[in-house]
């Protein structure tokens, strides 16, 4: 469908694949499209911002091949990396895309004022009251480093794994598909839409449970998304039970 699209539509064409959707954090066949990318000299972005964390980990980092071939990604940190919002970034492979930040206004980039040793704020971010986001992302990686945040990056889609199993095991329940990253899409088998949204509010509004949803194949599906490395079998269990209690029989 994209060869046929990036045939027939006049170019130059900028094609945006997903790694890790906000949904179910599915991840789109990366090299299949970089390919097809490259025979029409198309420009590839990816969107990583929940999926790039991956790269952290040995045992599932290949899950984003092909995330080398594009121009730019999108990387959120507080997902997969365990900050504090905001934690966005964007990756360039050619430092000419970010051209745009040399723009020239006297009063915050003054030639004198720059010479002088005042530091130039459009030189480094378009938003120039921004925060010093980048300060927590750089300590992060300085004290846990690939490897430590790797590990917690295993450690939650070990958990999302085993809450799939959960669910598939239950006969109360409907496994969407098994995770791709942390992601896991359930319902109750004889509930109705309106009962789901109805559980989803009552967990949240007593305290016990927050739970995503997602309208996918026409029907709605809680979303538990698995981010807290600390989280234990027995939570697992008890998320589901109490999805079970809230659920009209």
């Amino acid at each position: 469908a994209l060869d046929a699209a990036l045939t027939d539509l006049p170019g130059p064409h900028l094609v945006a694949a997903t790694a890790g959707t906000t949904d179910a954090g599915l991840i789109d066949p990366l090299p299949e499209i970089a390919a097809v990318c490259r025979t029409h000299g198309a420009r590839l972005h990816i969107d990583a911002a929940y999926g790039g964390g991956l790269l952290f980990s040995d045992r599932h980092r290949h899950k984003l091949t092909g995330l080398g071939s594009a121009a730019t990604v999108t990387l959120d940190l507080h997902k997969l990396g365990w900050q504090p919002v905001a934690a966005g970034l964007l990756a360039v492979k050619d430092p000419r895309d970010l051209t745009a930040l040399a723009q020239r206004a006297d009063y915050l980039n003054a030639d004198d004022d720059t010479e002088a040793g005042l530091p130039d704020l459009l030189g480094r971010s378009l938003r120039t009251t921004r925060r010093p986001d980048a300060l927590k992302i750089a300590v992060t990686l300085k004290t846990l480093g690939r490897t430590g945040l790797g590990h917690l990056v295993d450690q939650v889609c070990a958990r999302a794994g085993e809450f799939a199993e959960l669910v598939q095991d239950h006969p109360g329940f409907e496994l969407h598909d098994p995770p791709t990253i942390s992601t896991v899409l359930f319902r109750p088998v004889h509930a109705t839409d309106d009962d789901i949204a109805a559980v989803r509010r009552k967990l949240l509004t007593d305290g016990r449970a927050v739970l995503g949803r997602a309208r996918l194949d026409g029907r709605l599906w809680l979303k538990a998304t698995l981010l807290n490395p600390h989280t234990r079998p027995d939570d697992l269990a008890a998320l589901l039970k109490a999805v079970e209690g809230t659920t009209p029989r």
